[in-house]
């Protein structure tokens, strides 16, 4: 199961019309749901990666204006040890359909501090874009998630587990349920229950239904009071044989559970805070500096304080 998470697979398909390799391990993995409606999710983005053998392809959910959530393994450059740089990513929004989302530039990225590319843990990170223009932001789940609790996931990944299946254009969502504490350590060593970094989903409970390829760094949600918040990130799944299949009866999957981050999420904040300060500084000083006209001399830029 490890192994095949350190495994780079890139899986071609038909997306916006052009050959689309996805960043994505072959134990990563939308099965047995349905097209999501147009106001159901209304931050859900994706993330296109240039890459040097074609284009890497995840799910993110804005977090806030210009911070955009997302798997670490969806950013990280495991040749290099390094996320790959942010001129190579876009982002895209304002639409379930890919073909019609606006596409903005990726300006930083985050990949938390302890994420180890040997292992599927702490597998968040954060890319900061250019102000969403007003786009609904996903407000995080901070409640407990019992075993049996219902969410909802959601991604543009592959809606069937036979190979070469093309992924949807449009953004599709199922149901799937938090597992068994006992059964889930089986699978996650360590495992102490779904409060913790991870979330632990069985698919023998909602059998059918998964997450699959393509849907690396999504969203799942839990819905509260009527509203759906954000609990998890697609990280990866396979069953205790490591047979990384969508939709097996016996299958697992791992979520990064968002909750858990908040320090690093709130450090994240300061910093892109931090950025957007330093950039209006030099906007305000860039837009000091005037032509001033002197009498019998030549023109000369002076600084207005």
């Amino acid at each position: 199961m490890i192994s095949a998470f350190q495994t780079l697979t890139l899986l071609f398909g038909t997306t916006l019309g052009l050959s689309v390799p996805l960043l994505t391990n072959t134990a990563e993995r939308i099965i047995g749901g349905q097209p999501s409606l147009p106001s159901a999710f209304p931050f859900a983005a994706s993330l296109i990666i240039r890459l040097p053998g074609g284009t890497g392809f995840c799910g993110g959910t804005l977090i806030s204006d210009t911070l955009v959530a997302t798997a670490a393994h969806c950013v990280y450059n495991y040749s290099q040890g390094r996320p790959w740089p942010a001129t190579t990513m876009r982002v895209g929004l304002n639409s379930n359909v890919l073909e019609n989302q606006r596409a903005l530039p990726v300006l930083q990225v985050y990949v938390h501090p302890a994420f180890d590319p040997r292992e599927p843990k702490n597998d968040i990170a954060i890319v900061r874009i250019p102000s969403s223009g007003g786009v609904e932001t996903a407000r995080v789940f901070d409640g407990k998630l019992p075993s049996g609790t219902r969410l909802t996931a959601i991604g543009w990944g592959r809606t069937s587990a036979a190979p070469g299946s093309a992924l949807p254009s449009a953004l599709q969502q199922t149901a799937i349920a938090v597992g068994e504490t006992e059964s889930c350590a089986q699978f996650v060593p360590g495992f102490r229950g779904s409060d913790g970094p991870q979330i632990c989903t069985e698919n023998r409970l909602l059998p059918g239904k998964d997450t699959c390829q393509g849907d690396s760094g999504t969203g799942v949600f839990v819905e509260d009071a009527g509203k759906m918040f954000l609990a998890g990130l697609t990280s990866y799944g396979a069953n205790l044989n490591g047979d990384p299949t969508c939709a097996l009866d016996d299958g697992f999957a791992v979520y990064t559970h968002v909750a858990f981050y908040r320090a690093f999420i709130d450090a994240v904040v300061k910093s892109a805070a931090a950025a957007r300060r330093r950039r209006r500084v030099a906007r305000e000083r860039a837009r000091s500096t005037v032509t001033v006209l002197v009498p019998i001399m030549p023109v000369v830029a002076a600084n207005v304080l």
